[in-house]
C-alpha cells in the first residue's frame, strides 16, 4: 500500500528523519511509537507532505498504490490522505458546515446528494445518532470527543485511500478514547490507518503492526504480537516494561 524508500526529512540543515525503509500494508491499523522527540509526528507529515508547508524538507521516495506522492498536486495528495491533529478541531461554524464546505469542494452535488453523503459520513464515524438534532448548531459546543470525531468526519468527506491521526485520544478521557477506539478499528475494514501514540497499551489495543522509532530512525516494524513479546530492541523492552 504505502512503499518508503530512502526517507530523510528536516528543517534547514537539521536532519530529523534519517533514511526510512518502510512497506505499510492496506486495511490495517499501523501504530507508530518511540519516546517525545523521536520523529514520529515528522514521520506521519511526510506522508501528506504537510512538512513541506511548515518549511521542512522531504527526501527520499513515497510510494502510496504505486503512486510517487512527491510528484503529485498537492490538492490530489489532500484527497488520498487525511489527516487528523492531536487536539480536536470543529470550525466555528454548523455541525453541518462543517461536513458541506469538504464535500462541495471534492464534488458536485445536489442537495440531496448532499444531505445523504453527511449523514452516511457522521454514521460512520458513529457521530450522527448524538448531533442528529442538532445539527445547525455550532460545532463548537460539542464536545472534546465529538469534536474528534467530528474531525475524523470531516477527513472521511474526501474519501482518502490512508487515513492518518497525531495522538488522536491524548485530550480525551477514557470514555471518549474506548469510543475512538472502537471508531478506528471499524475503519480499518475501508482505510490504511497509522496512528501516531504515545501510549504504547493503546497500540497494544487497535494495531496490527507497530513502527518502533528513536532519534528519526525505525528501529524495528513488525506484527503487533511479535513487537509486545519479543522486541527486538533494548529501548522497546525497557519501554514496555514500564507500560
Amino acid at each position: 500500500m504505502i512503499d518508503i524508500q530512502g526517507l530523510k526529512a528536516g528543517f534547514g540543515k537539521k536532519e530529523i528523519l534519517h533514511n526510512i525503509q518502510l512497506h505499510i500494508p492496506a486495511d490495517q491499523i499501523t501504530a507508530i511509537v518511540g519516546q517525545s522527540g523521536c520523529g514520529k509526528t515528522t514521520f506521519l507529515k511526510t506522508l501528506n507532505r504537510i512538512l513541506e508547508d511548515e518549511g521542512g524538507y522531504i527526501h527520499g521516495q513515497i510510494l502510496i498504490k504505486d503512486k510517487n506522492i512527491m510528484g503529485m498536486p498537492k490538492e490530489q495528495l489532500c484527497k488520498m490522505v487525511g489527516l487528523v491533529f492531536q487536539q480536536p478541531i470543529a470550525f466555528p461554524f454548523s455541525v453541518r458546515r462543517n461536513l458541506s464546505y469538504v464535500l462541495k469542494y471534492h464534488n458536485r452535488l445536489t442537495k440531496e446528494q448532499l444531505d445523504t453523503r453527511i449523514v452516511e459520513t457522521l454514521k460512520k464515524a458513529r457521530l450522527y445518532d448524538e448531533v442528529k438534532e442538532h445539527m445547525n448548531q455550532s460545532a463548537l459546543k460539542l464536545s472534546g470527543g465529538q469534536k474528534q470525531r467530528l474531525a475524523i468526519a470531516r477527513s472521511l468527506c474526501a474519501e482518502p485511500e490512508v487515513l492518518l491521526l497525531d495522538e488522536p485520544c491524548s485530550a480525551l478521557d477514557m470514555k471518549n478514547t474506548i469510543a475512538i477506539e472502537e471508531l478506528l478499528l471499524e475503519l480499518k475494514k475501508q482505510y490504511t490507518i497509522m496512528v501516531v501514540t504515545h501510549n504504547l497499551a493503546q497500540a497494544q489495543r487497535i494495531a496490527d503492526s507497530v513502527i518502533f522509532m528513536d532519534q528519526g530512525k525505525v528501529l524495528e516494524m513488525t506484527p503487533k504480537e511479535i513487537f509486545f513479546r519479543e522486541p527486538k530492541t533494548q529501548l522497546a523492552k525497557e519501554q514496555i516494561a514500564y507500560m
